[in-house]
């Protein structure tokens, strides 16, 4: 649509349309052009003055009434060119506050995010289980408690897991060594790697999953996702010295 394209090049929707229905009218009243285009008359007349400045329609007086017209149309070679030149004063003022912006860059990209998800609401833990499962990583850890959060054991969850890991190291926290039978099968995984800790002395009260800088802290209705890499190499330490503990199934 013609004026679709004109708008593309930098004027306003209204704009074209007045542009377009002065070409087609030649001299013309605002109340003429207003009609020709179902613009009120006080809108049109404003548009009007802004083509004008433009350079791309003038005004004149013909028996006694004022009249407006449309430029030729290759003056609209001068919007086009007014935008690479302002395209171009933008680069150049985004070039000077390029050193700036990225110190500031500098100064916080290394700080911790966290994001919070409540499991009573579906969606968000929709967005938890994507997130994690859109994790690629050599390793994952995870220290879970049976006896609080078996009833989370979700088996597609963790065979999505274990397909985008090449280990997947387990500490299982419960009152004695007898796995889950959700959880047996995928013990058989070849990359799943577990070592028992009896609950009453390691009683865990969260659910922790480690891989690469991102920390997962899960409870029973809400879970934190933290990116930091100074946090998760801390709670690797902590994981690997209760592993160092664990018991062989």
């Amino acid at each position: 649509m013609l004026t679709q394209e004109l708008v593309n090049i930098g004027l306003t929707e209204k704009e074209a349309e007045i542009y377009v229905a002065t070409l087609q009218l030649g001299y013309a009243s605002v109340f003429e052009i207003a009609k020709k285009t179902n613009i009120n008359r006080t809108t049109t007349y404003s548009h009007i003055k802004n083509l004008i400045s433009r350079g791309l329609v003038k005004s004149m007086e013909r028996y006694g009434k004022i009249l407006f017209v449309a430029e030729r149309p290759e003056k609209l070679k001068s919007i086009y060119e007014q935008k690479e030149k302002e395209i171009i004063r933008k680069k150049e003022m985004l070039n000077d506050i390029m050193p700036e912006l990225d110190s500031i860059y500098n100064l916080v990209k290394d700080k911790p995010s966290v994001k919070y998800y409540n499991f009573n609401n579906v969606e968000e833990l929709k967005m938890l289980r994507s997130e994690i499962q859109n994790i690629r990583t050599s390793e994952m850890l995870n220290i879970f408690n049976y006896e609080k959060y078996k009833d989370a054991i979700n088996k597609h969850h963790v065979q999505t897991l274990l397909s985008n890991v090449d280990k997947f190291k387990l500490i299982y926290i419960s009152k004695n060594k007898i796995v889950d039978s959700k959880v047996r099968k995928m013990a058989e995984d070849e990359k799943m790697f577990m070592k028992y800790l009896p609950v009453d002395k390691f009683g865990v009260l969260c659910e922790i999953l480690i891989a690469d800088d991102k920390i997962v802290i899960s409870r029973e209705h809400d879970s934190l996702v933290i990116v930091d890499p100074l946090f998760a190499q801390t709670l690797k330490l902590l994981f690997h010295a209760l592993w160092g503990m664990g018991e062989n199934f």
